[in-house]
């Protein structure tokens, strides 16, 4: 069946939280940042949430890919896109989701959607590592507007069906059209993908924890990347 991108709806966002522990579950700063299994069930409730004010959020696209019947795209007349490159909604599986936060200029009065944290979030972890992400991305790009993909994630049943290179080209497209870079933060995993892709490494950040199960030291690693077009 092919794959289609489309702007995600509310009734996605519990799909869009299932796919963002599916692939994020296992991640050392997830699971440092949420320290037990009844926080990280409780995160799924605060994941989805946020999807669903990021969907309204008009700074903010929210995109999903469905595995679709190629019979349904054929005959629907509705799927005309209301932005540039999407599709406003077609009948089938999402498979992978990708949220895209859209340049701020200096002077806008704009502020993103909080989350909302479950109970026994570890603060100290999550606070620090916003701090590195934010001061990452300064280094990048200082306080340009740019798009930033702030998450994307596919379900792991689906990878390798071109699902993440659509959600980032649409991207890369947007910066085309706007004349403004893209800034993203890559696991060391994915990061030959963004580089097969075009974006260019910016520097390793890092912060140190106590691995939970261990109550030994650990680092965590990821990597800063910009595109220009």
């Amino acid at each position: 069946m092919p794959l289609i991108l489309c702007a995600a709806k509310h009734a996605d966002a519990i799909r869009i939280s299932d796919i963002h522990m599916a692939a994020f579950g296992s991640n050392a700063m997830l699971i440092t940042q949420f320290p037990t299994a009844a926080v990280r069930d409780a995160l799924r409730k605060s994941i989805e949430l946020k999807a669903r004010a990021d969907i309204d959020d008009p700074k903010t696209t929210v995109l999903v890919v469905r595995d679709c019947a190629s019979e349904y795209i054929s005959n629907n007349s509705e799927l005309a896109g209301t932005e540039p490159n999407l599709q406003r909604q077609a009948n089938g599986k999402v498979i992978a989701f990708a949220k895209w936060a859209h340049p701020v200029l200096t002077n806008e009065d704009y502020t993103e959607p909080p989350w909302i944290w479950p109970t026994g979030t570890d603060f100290k972890i999550l606070d620090g590592w916003t701090r590195k992400s934010e001061e990452a991305q300064f280094r990048a790009i200082g306080d340009a507007p740019c798009y930033r993909l702030t998450f994307m994630g596919t379900d792991p049943e689906y990878r390798g069906r071109g699902a993440a290179t659509m959600m980032v080209r649409w991207g890369m497209e947007q910066c085309k059209q706007d004349n403004v870079p893209a800034y993203l933060e890559s696991t060391l995993e994915a990061a030959d993908f963004y580089r097969k892709l075009g974006f260019i490494d910016k520097e390793t950040f890092t912060l140190a924890y106590e691995e939970t199960d261990s109550k030994l030291p650990g680092v965590y690693e990821e990597i800063s990347f910009t595109y220009q077009q």
